[in-house]
């Protein structure tokens, strides 16, 4: 299953470095090329993926996880669509 997983982490006090090795832990491959998206290719349904990352976050930050389907469209860089078009959805 392919997720996209988009996120507004606030506080600058917070070591989000938990956040983001459950994030890659948990997924089998990613994809990283804009500041606060990631896509990532896992066995996970997006209520689970979510629920991995909501204890390394606070109550003022911000977190959306949804399944991706080949009906997209966007200005990205070539090894993007390459990695988005590599992947069986």
């Amino acid at each position: 299953m392919i997720l996209i997983v988009t996120y507004e982490l606030k506080s600058t006090l917070k070591d989000y470095s938990p956040f983001f090795d459950a994030l890659k832990k948990n997924a089998g491959q990613w994809w990283h090329f804009m500041e606060s998206t990631w896509i990532v290719s896992t066995n996970f349904p997006p209520d689970d993926f979510a629920k991995l990352l909501y204890p390394h976050m606070t109550n003022a930050d911000s977190l959306f996880v949804g399944r991706l389907q080949k009906d997209y469209q966007g200005w990205l860089p070539a090894d993007a669509w390459k990695w988005l078009n590599d992947r069986n959805f």
